[in-house]
């Protein structure tokens, strides 16, 4: 567990697994198939096959689809792709089976170059090893050994290539991985990693397809967003004293959201724009959230928002692995409807737990395997006592999970402040707080930019429309 996950991640992970049975016993080494966790290289291909990047991506040789691939703009040479997977433990052995070139039919891969030389890189552990694939269709295997200990991600780097016929561009269309180690082993956990990717691919093809038609240039996100580092602090700024160390947080979401809410103020949110929804999320997180009514919430516009690079919808595996690392956290109800307070009907409830029992878990709903999600609201009050405009919604999603060390309760806690607009200026949880802008146009609001700031780990980030994407 790295520190840009989260003190709080790390602690549930660490007790789930003392909770697990059989947890912190390592068995004898054995192989076990590892699906990817995630993938990145030093570039992919982007033409018009690829405008809103849903074809050659580097997870793709992860899907076990020849019919797609890693595709680069060059011959590859000097190119890499990093696959990440389940931390090993005790790790000596690993097998691959590749598929080389672009597998989708023998033409296209004549056609394209595929790798002839790689070099291998075992991380952590940095063992190397040069190795040769044969030009031929279908599988074939490679493998490697290190001395025992840790492996969470190989690198394959590209040495030399056989030229394809009509295309430069090197494609490789599917690794398999089968690790030797002594962890403990959850092949429904691994499952769910393989079961991401096949989603995140009909995600991709689904946004890039709504993104090429009339209706989605009137989607309130748009095609892509642009990912950066936050400006360092101004001369004579600590920026040791910027990130403080969260102490007291070692339960209960509200802190968690103080602290990071806490941050985005320090930032410079507390005289700008954004001070107004600062001031309430830190005004509910003081009072853990005991102002706001238990709901019942139903969004007008029930459409999924788009998977889109740059943005993110954070999930209960956190815990694991945070997909919203380098990316802007939106609402985890995955509904467009949220991102407006008008958008959503609100009716309220009497049988429904607290924030604190939620966040303690302590719902029958929280121990069962599918998600249950609770919600609560806080609206201004009118001159008759009934209730006004929406200006914050609670939302805690929970349910058990897959780790490694075997299925455990989870839950995860995530606060929208909307803005006088009526539009979502700012999201919350454990993991940071992003405040955002909307540009305004003759078709409605667009989510142009917005800041991520954390209390403690992970970079400050800037996430920005990509205009090139937008316009195309």
């Amino acid at each position: 567990m790295t520190a840009k996950r989260g003190v709080k991640e790390a602690f549930l992970l660490g007790l789930a697994a003392l909770l697990a049975p059989g947890a912190g016993h390592a068995g004898p080494a054995r192989e076990r198939r590892l699906h990817l966790v995630s993938a990145e290289a030093s570039s992919y291909l982007v033409n018009d096959w690829n405008r809103f990047q849903e074809n050659y991506l580097p997870l793709y040789v992860g899907d076990d689809d020849p019919h797609t691939a890693w595709s680069l703009k060059t011959e590859g040479i000097g190119e890499w792709i990093r696959m990440h997977v389940t931390p090993m433990q005790e790790a000596t052995h690993v097998r691959m089976k590749i598929r080389n070139g672009f597998q989708k039919s023998e033409r296209l891969f004549a056609a394209n170059s595929r790798a002839r030389a790689l070099t291998v890189v075992l991380l952590p552990s940095k063992k190397t090893v040069e190795v040769d694939l044969t030009d031929t269709f279908g599988w074939q295997e490679i493998a490697v050994d290190q001395p025992p200990g840790p492996l969470d991600a190989i690198e394959l780097q590209v040495k030399a290539v056989y030229p394809g016929k009509k295309y430069d561009d090197l494609c490789l269309s599917d690794v398999q991985l089968y690790v030797t180690a002594t962890s403990s082993d959850n092949p429904a956990y691994e499952k769910q990693h393989f079961d991401k990717i096949v989603t995140w691919k009909k995600e991709r093809a689904a946004a890039a397809s709504l993104f090429k038609t009339a209706m989605g240039k009137t989607l309130p996100i748009a095609a892509q967003y642009q990912v950066s580092d936050l400006p360092a602090p101004p001369p004579g700024a600590d920026a040791d004293d910027a990130k403080v160390v969260i102490k007291g947080c070692a339960s209960g979401d509200a802190c968690w959201i103080g602290q990071n809410v806490a941050r985005a103020i320090e930032v410079g949110g507390h005289d700008g724009k954004h001070a107004g929804v600062l001031h309430t999320a830190e005004g509910l997180a003081q009072a853990k959230f005991a102002g706001m009514t238990a709901v019942r919430i139903s969004a007008q516009d029930k459409r999924p928002i788009p998977t889109v690079d740059g943005l993110c919808t954070p999930t209960l595996d956190s815990c694991e692995e945070d997909p919203c690392d380098r990316s802007l956290p939106l609402p985890m109800s995955r509904q467009l409807g949220y991102l407006r307070a008008d958008g959503l009907a609100l009716i309220e409830q009497t049988a429904l737990p607290s924030v604190a029992e939620a966040q303690g878990l302590k719902p029958a709903q929280c121990h069962a395997r599918s998600e249950t999600t609770f919600a609560w609201a806080l609206r201004d009050t009118t001159g008759d006592g009934n209730p006004g405009r929406l200006r914050a919604v609670l939302l805690m999603v929970c349910g058990v999970k897959e780790g490694r060390e075997g299925s455990y309760p989870a839950g995860r806690s995530q606060l929208l402040v909307y803005g006088d607009s009526g539009q979502l200026e700012l999201v919350a949880d454990s993991s940071g707080a992003a405040l955002l802008d909307w540009d305004q146009a003759t078709a409605g609001a667009k989510l142009a930019r917005a800041s991520l700031t954390r209390a403690q780990g992970g970079s400050d980030l800037l996430i920005e429309a990509d205009p090139a994407v937008a316009a195309k």
